[in-house]
């Protein structure tokens, strides 16, 4: 097998290993999320659910099923009726009735969220077309986090020629506590791991302080993450908290922390709060020319994943590929 060259790549390739079941609610009303999902079945990156409401709208592709590919039509598929009543036994508690169920089930991210809830995929992909609170809200109603204790999260990949960075939480968390903090800290280094993307995560928790240069909430925030890890036997290298400079480039961390774990060699960023992360990885994308993936969700029982709006096929080829290797 020829070696892979490029991180999309290695993506690809791992996923191709144990191929995986995506689904893609969005199929029947995106060209992009369709056509990366063509190109993943014909990759073997991952099997392949295209949902749609109407098979027409997907006749312009000349689609031929195969053991790689499927569609479902989310109207008319025997398989609603059992999506719906067993969402229905799942959320009835809540007050969700039957009827209820039946009319989220004609929605293709509740039908696809079921679908890997069930077992009859292993992960989703949706966001091209719809805002994340749209993709993630029945995730977290029917799939939820690994233990009741998980605070699920996301992160973004960001890549630059043979720069790597993972951001988090730059989708979900709006203002995370220290101890909310902690297992975002956690699960990104386990997810730097997961996708093949960081053997040894250097873990930063960003301020706008370094090591007690200054106060504020947020500066004390990201300390007391800093003490709680310290009671912690994790697996991986960590300190803050810290400026962006002092985190990233060896010359300042040399003059602001000489004593730090960490040199300027950071590759796992994590923000105090949902804005420091949304407007850093953007300005990352937009100003400093990476290529920005995510947001991925991490700390769900099963995953379910959010592409941006403004994804191109081969961004949603890759979310497909990281789901895929999260359902390892």
């Amino acid at each position: 097998m020829k070696k892979p060259k490029t991180l999309s790549e290695i993506w690809r390739q791992k996923a191709s290993s144990s191929l995986k079941t995506i689904v893609l609610p969005e199929a029947g009303f995106s060209e992009r999320v369709t056509l990366a999902g063509l190109k993943c079945a014909e990759q073997k990156i991952a099997k392949i659910i295209l949902l749609t409401d109407d098979e027409k709208k997907l006749e312009r592709y000349n689609i031929v099923e195969n053991d790689y590919l499927k569609i479902v039509n989310i109207s008319t598929h025997e398989i609603g009726q059992m999506l719906s009543s067993a969402l229905f036994e799942k959320r009835k508690e809540k007050g969700l009735t039957l009827e209820d169920a039946v009319k989220l089930i004609a929605n293709p991210v509740y039908f696809g969220t079921m679908m890997v809830d069930l077992g009859l995929a292993d992960g989703l992909v949706a966001g091209a077309e719809i805002a994340t609170a749209e993709t993630f809200k029945p995730a977290f109603q029917i799939i939820k986090g690994k233990t009741k204790e998980t605070k699920i999260s996301s992160f973004f990949v960001m890549t630059r020629d043979s720069e790597t960075y993972i951001l988090s939480d730059c989708g979900v968390n709006i203002n995370p506590t220290a101890e909310e903090i902690v297992e975002i800290a956690k699960l990104s280094a386990e997810s730097a791991r997961t996708i093949g993307l960081i053997d040894n995560p250097k873990v930063a928790l960003l301020s706008y302080s370094t090591l007690g240069s200054a106060e504020g909430d947020d500066a004390v925030k990201m300390r007391n993450a800093k003490a709680m890890l310290d009671q912690m036997n994790v697996d991986f290298v960590y300190d803050g908290e810290m400026q962006l400079d002092s985190a990233i480039v060896p010359s300042v961390a040399k003059l602001k922390a000489p004593n730090s774990p960490i040199q300027g060699d950071a590759n796992v960023l994590v923000f105090p709060n949902l804005s420091a992360g949304n407007i850093g990885y953007k300005i990352m994308q937009r100003f400093g020319g990476f290529q920005a993936v995510g947001p991925i969700a991490q700390g769900m029982r099963k995953p379910i994943n959010d592409v941006s709006r403004g994804a191109t096929v081969d961004d949603i080829v890759e979310a497909i590929a990281i789901t895929a290797l999260q359902c390892e």
